[in-house]
């Protein structure tokens, strides 16, 4: 009983603080979700992979709407990266559960670690122009359409396969190729999660591995979290959400990295 309770308090806590940090950013509940449901709960990586990105499909729209009604998102120009995304997270999804769990546990955290770290230590406005000087950013604009599909097919594999949702990573590409300021770019970004974090979900429903107890228990924790995290992240400085992004990224990648060892 008292485990129940406990493990009950775990996903509520978690996927509050998971649906803040989705609506403040367009992060991922991957960075908080896979590190309760396999480090304080004991569920396996394979099942929290699942179970992150339906949690994502959920508060990714629900976010969405909230930025798009208040005019911050400008979706027809992402379909093709949504869609594109989808059909890469599917397939990625399916490569999950023959991977080492280890193996996974430990890409994740590296991920998380890197981007904590550049985005708090350079703020956001100085990695997109890097990007920007570094990445010949306006050879991809004319190709865009290319681009979009290859970013879309590859970024979204990674999602199905590790879990971590990519609208961080979506609302960085719109800023680059469409010129979206951040709010916006993060509107977007959400409502990109939904097609393919729930295409990644669907993949890993099929293998057995979204605990659906769990997720809908964390799931309503985040949509309240989301609702918070979106509305405070349209009033906060540009670059001071960037840092607190970074912050909440790196955090959770030290603590992933822990469950490995």
């Amino acid at each position: 009983m008292i485990n129940d309770i406990l493990e009950l308090i775990i996903l509520i806590i978690s996927g509050f603080g998971s649906g803040i940090f989705v609506g403040m950013g367009s992060g991922t509940t991957g960075s908080i979700m896979i590190t309760s449901l396999t480090v304080f709960i004991g569920y396996s990586i394979h099942q929290a992979i699942g179970t992150s990105l339906l949690i994502d499909c959920i508060i990714g729209g629900i976010a969405g709407f909230i930025f798009l009604k208040k005019g911050n998102s400008n979706f027809r120009p992402a379909i093709l990266i949504a869609c594109t995304g989808a059909i890469g997270s599917f397939i990625g999804s399916q490569f999950t559960s023959s991977a080492p769990e280890v193996g996974l546990i430990i890409l994740i955290s590296i991920i998380l670690i890197i981007l904590g770290i550049s985005f708090i230590v350079k703020g956001l406005q100085k990695n997109i122009d890097y990007i920007r000087e570094k990445g010949r950013t306006q050879r991809l604009k004319e190709n865009k359409a290319l681009f979009f599909v290859a970013f879309g097919l590859i970024a979204g594999a990674s999602s199905g396969f590790t879990g971590m949702g990519i609208g961080g990573v979506v609302a960085l590409i719109l800023m680059l190729i469409l010129d979206y300021d951040i709010h916006t770019a993060i509107g977007t970004a959400l409502l990109s999660i939904m097609f393919i974090s729930g295409a990644g979900a669907i993949g890993h429903i099929l293998n057995n591995e979204v605990l659906f107890s769990a997720g809908l228990i964390a799931g309503g924790a985040a949509v309240v979290g989301a609702v918070v995290g979106s509305f405070a992240a349209n009033k906060i400085n540009e670059e001071k959400l960037g840092r607190i992004v970074g912050v909440l990224i790196l955090t959770m990648g030290i603590i992933i990295l822990f469950r490995a060892f």
